[in-house]
């Protein structure tokens, strides 16, 4: 009799979460406008852009719960909700580097959280806009999700996360373009609706300097939304380049760009495919890969970080038009203090 009233219990549970989940569905448009917010000091002349020469950084932050300490359950790990006093860590952390970085033009960020309970509530977008007063941003999500129910005995609750830019210039556009994303059920419900963000900013030259912020899927069977992510972002970039503008599409890839050796620094055997493929030597003939390989981007979580026996690799990097080039590319190794991501400092010329 109890045994059956518990499982008449389980299957009500079950039954009503699938409900809720379903009703309250984060879907959004194809496309859709992004606010740009304007910079708290704006600078001036930053309207149509005389300059040629640029700095950005990419950074996933892990929305301040995967600093070294640790060991995340979706990787192997046990931990679900990092500690309150380790999230306010990092998210000092990456204040403080954000302002000793803002210099650069262009700083494209993923996962970063607005009240999520994963991250206390903090609203990261708004700290890190608080540190970088010269900057506009925009934000698009990309995780919204009410109530997601798992693990059971601790779940992650409500999440609300996505992707920022911040830029020195005053974008004529910003768009979120939705992208291909994992369909099994009942994952998606709860699963990130991946995107790219794209900004669109006016040159001197009449031509248009467009940055792409984007982070690709991680969790998919065989890579094969990743490669309909990029198929789809393949047209994006092949218009705009067709058009004569100039592309910087900066991005977590959550893969190794083509000919890097995914065992560099394998301390012992990966058996993980997350970790194990490499990019398409080729999406858009004549574009180039720009990223640095003497220093790891990300590292797996599946423990904390231990030096010399953390696996780690390479997945955020940028991909560029031919009519840009390369001044500088540097990875800056801050040992995963903050996040299972390293930043990446990229400087750039415009070719005329």
């Amino acid at each position: 009799m109890i045994a059956g009233m518990l499982v008449l219990a389980a299957v009500a549970y079950v039954g009503g979460m699938i409900l809720f989940l379903f009703a309250t569905e984060y879907k959004p448009k194809p496309i859709e406008d992004v606010v740009v917010v304007a910079a708290k000091t704006p600078l001036e002349g930053t309207n149509v852009i005389s300059d040629s020469t640029f700095t950005f950084l990419i950074w996933n932050l892990g929305y301040g719960g995967l600093g070294a300490e640790v060991d995340f359950f979706y990787d192997g790990g046990k931990m679900v909700t990092s500690p309150k006093e380790h999230v306010e860590k990092n998210n000092r952390g990456m204040v403080e580097f954000l302002k000793q970085n803002r210099d650069a033009d262009f700083i494209m960020l993923q996962e970063a959280d607005r009240h999520s309970k994963r991250s206390w509530k903090i609203d990261q977008v708004q700290e890190f806009a608080d540190a970088l007063p010269e900057h506009n941003y925009a934000f698009a999500p990309n995780y919204i999700v009410k109530y997601a129910p798992f693990p059971f005995l601790d779940p992650m609750g409500d999440i609300y996360g996505g992707i920022v830019s911040y830029s020195k210039h005053v974008p004529v556009e910003a768009k979120r373009i939705a992208l291909s994303n994992i369909t099994d059920f009942p994952r998606y419900l709860v699963y990130l609706k991946r995107c790219l963000m794209l900004e669109r900013f006016k040159l001197a030259n009449g031509k248009d300097l467009v940055v792409i912020n984007c982070h690709f899927e991680a969790y998919d069977a065989g890579g094969l939304v990743k490669k309909e992510q990029r198929a789809e972002t393949k047209k994006i970039l092949e218009e705009e380049y067709a058009k004569g503008n100039y592309v910087v599409l900066g991005s977590d890839w959550n893969i190794a760009p083509p000919g890097f050796n995914v065992h560099t620094w394998e301390h012992r055997k990966i058996t993980d495919e997350l970790y194990l493929a490499n990019n398409d030597s080729v999406i858009v003939p004549g574009w180039h890969y720009v990223y640095d390989p003497t220093t790891a981007t990300n590292r797996k979580n599946d423990g904390p970080y231990v030096e010399g026996e953390t696996y780690k690799t390479i997945i955020d990097y940028f991909y560029l038009s031919p009519n840009i080039q390369v001044d500088s590319i540097n990875a800056i190794d801050l040992h995963f203090a903050y996040s299972d991501h390293n930043p990446v400092r990229l400087k750039i010329t415009l070719k005329q």
